[in-house]
């Protein structure tokens, strides 16, 4: 049995190029968001998903209440990972400053990372308190987080 080498790249390219194609979030005149393959024509506001990446968040304010004075919380991240974005909203929606380093775009911040847990590959990790934190927890998080 042969196989014709068109029809093999002809199959090759089905599967590879929609995996290089373009994702566009636009919202319309009217407020309402909307995804697409193509850049539409007078969007309201416009942005190219695959050009968006995760910057290292600002930290919030510390509200007093929900968190020690002293708590110190690092973060180290990918753009990717769903599990660092979990993390992240826990954190925004306690109110819990942090900082965040993207372990993909900052090799300062992989190479800490590779310090404090070497044994640990995967993301993310967090330090909160210095406690090493892997992967992401709610639970885990708010111990840290209530020792000192």
């Amino acid at each position: 049995m042969t196989i014709n080498s068109s029809l093999l790249l002809l199959v090759a390219l089905t599967f590879a190029l929609p995996a290089q194609a373009e994702i566009y979030k636009w919202t319309d005149a009217d407020g309402k968001s909307h995804f697409s393959g193509s850049k539409p024509a007078n969007p309201a506001t416009i942005e190219n998903r695959n050009e968006l990446e995760v910057k290292s968040p600002q930290p919030t304010p510390v509200d007093k209440q929900t968190q020690p004075a002293a708590a110190q919380v690092d973060l180290y991240v990918t753009s990717w990972c769903p599990y660092c974005k979990k993390a992240i909203a826990f954190l925004r929606k306690n109110n819990i400053a942090f900082n965040a380093y993207d372990i993909e775009k900052d090799p300062d911040a992989a190479a800490r990372k590779k310090t404090l847990d070497p044994g640990y590959s995967g993301i993310p990790l967090a330090v909160i308190n210095g406690a090493a934190i892997r992967g992401f927890s709610e639970s885990s998080y708010q111990e840290a987080l209530t020792k000192k």
